[in-house]
């Protein structure tokens, strides 16, 4: 009735990994974004820089906002990386209620803080319950049976999941525009603002999409750095996506090792 724990997005093998980690052994970049990012982006290929992804499903800039400040109890890093996928700017004013009971439910992390925040956010009483339960469990110390296991889904560590699923052939797109909204933009605007008072630069990334959405310039993406990933040149390969959005294994280690080589461009040149 509560919940049903999963590793769907990896949620506890990521946050169990990110508590590892000491403040002062800084990232280079710290990822943020939903299930095109941490299906899309190997944080292994940045090496010998450092980095790792706390992407996570249905995870919008309002969920994001939140997420942040539980990595940042963790880590430091020069740089962070927000996966804007523009589908979910029409949600993005909102927190996602499946992506907050995902990090209540699944997460390694205490059930207190940015992550109850976060919950309480949703405004489901329902949710809200199960916030409180798990908060209760934890601090009673709780065992729970093994998280369910997705056969398809392999975690390789630093937040990646590889996703060892069939490749699509082709696709029909629609003709899609989004538009950010105010509200959405002054969220974007508040994490850019925290991570410059946590010392970071924040880079703005649209992840690549078979069915590229048309989208005007928001205001909030000035004087910030910004990457598109349709720029790489697997971008509208079909055998690199299991949708039009979600790339597969080998999708991923190409898109990786160009935005890998992107991300030092930028920021180190």
């Amino acid at each position: 009735f509560i919940a049903e724990r999963s590793e769907h997005g990896a949620v506890k093998m990521k946050t169990a990994e990110l508590m590892e980690r000491s403040k002062s052994d800084t990232l280079d970049f710290l990822f943020l974004g939903s299930s095109t990012c941490y299906r899309g982006v190997d944080p292994h290929y940045l090496d010998p820089l450092k980095g790792f992804s706390v992407c996570s499903s249905s995870q919008i800039l309002g969920n994001s906002a939140y997420i942040l400040d539980v990595a940042l109890e963790y880590t430091s890093t020069h740089y962070l990386v927000i996966d804007v996928y523009p589908k979910l700017w029409s949600d993005a004013g909102v927190v996602n209620k499946e992506a907050a009971r995902d990090w209540i439910v699944n997460s390694s992390t205490p059930k207190r803080g940015p992550i109850v925040d976060m919950v309480l956010a949703t405004g489901e009483p329902y949710y809200m319950a199960v916030a409180g339960y798990f908060w209760l469990a934890d601090l009673m110390g709780v065992d729970y049976p093994p998280h369910a296991q997705i056969p398809e889904d392999h975690y390789k560590g630093l937040g990646f999941v590889a996703s060892d699923v069939k490749p699509i052939k082709s696709v029909v797109c629609d003709d899609l525009f989004v538009e950010m909204s105010h509200e959405t933009c002054e969220i974007l605007r508040g994490m850019i603002a925290k991570a410059s008072l946590n010392g970071a630069q924040t880079i703005l990334l649209n992840p690549p999409q078979l069915c590229e959405e048309s989208f005007p310039t928001p205001d909030c993406f000035s004087d910030v750095l910004y990457i598109n990933g349709n720029d790489w040149p697997g971008a509208k390969t079909p055998s690199y996506y299991y949708d039009d959005h979600h790339l597969v294994d080998k999708g991923a280690a190409s898109y990786s090792a160009w935005l890998s080589e992107e991300l030092k461009r930028i920021t180190f040149h």
